[in-house]
């Protein structure tokens, strides 16, 4: 297999790891408008921010909400910009894992609320002092939710192949399994340090909300692709680079 044949892959990889970053810089971004919002002088890190000054319960309460719900607002926007208004594409692959990216920044803090007290949604259900099985529930449905969304979102990965002869079992492996497994070993490592144990979890286990995607598409029957990604983009290679320098640089 020539590096030709595998550009499929190595874009598809470079497209996870950079829109997984890019969204995480996004989310803390968010909390750290909130927070400075309220003036509390907050320092931007790559998976927290910090107030230097004490906030109330309420403005703690805020500035955990604005993370997931930004994430939610714009990985519904991106979702549909890719799905409806771009033609198969590496832009559209691109805006694709960027949307379901962000979408799991929401959703996988609304799976940990009810165990992680002191995760985003977590600090937010207990400032309204949302009973714990009501929490279970939500995280229950949260998970339905998630999975019949991803095992939709499967049939937009069918327009891309790596080589003209369409083989379906090598796409799936550079479209959905090698990114998959470059996100949680690669994105997990760019993380640390960590200030808390579970800011790990995440990185870990959400981007396995992929492999029910990878289900469906295993399933699916595609005879061919249109889009034969043969090269890696130069652009996406520099952009890749730069975003992890950025994030890094926020430690």
């Amino acid at each position: 297999m020539t590096l030709k044949n595998n550009s499929l892959g190595m874009n598809s990889i470079l497209i996870a790891i950079s829109t997984s970053l890019i969204s995480i810089i996004l989310h803390e971004s968010a909390h750290y408008l909130i927070a400075e919002y309220f003036n509390l002088n907050p320092e931007l890190h790559h998976n927290y921010v910090r107030p230097l000054i004490e906030p109330s319960e309420k403005q703690l309460m805020l500035i955990a909400l604005a993370g997931p719900t930004f994430s939610l607002i714009i990985g519904i926007l991106i979702l549909f910009i890719s799905i409806k208004l771009f033609k198969p594409s590496l832009m559209k692959l691109f805006l694709l894992w960027f949307g379901m990216s962000n979408i799991l920044n929401f959703l996988g803090y609304m799976l940990i609320a009810p165990f992680i007290k002191d995760g985003d949604t977590g600090r937010v259900f207990n400032y309204f002092k949302i009973p714990f099985f009501i929490s279970i529930i939500i995280a229950v449905i949260t998970f339905l939710i998630t999975k019949k969304l991803f095992q939709y979102l499967s049939k937009e990965f069918i327009f891309y192949k790596n080589a003209e002869l369409f083989d379906k079992k090598e796409c799936q492996k550079q479209l959905l399994i090698f990114p998959i497994i470059f996100l949680i070993i690669g994105v997990s490592l760019l993380n640390l340090p960590i200030t808390v144990w579970f800011s790990l979890l995440p990185t870990v286990f959400v981007p396995m909300t992929y492999l029910s995607t990878l289900r469906v598409y295993k399933k699916m029957e595609i005879i061919d692709a249109e889009i034969t990604i043969n090269k890696i983009s130069i652009t996406l290679l520099i952009l890749t680079i730069l975003v992890i320098i950025i994030f890094r640089n926020l430690i």
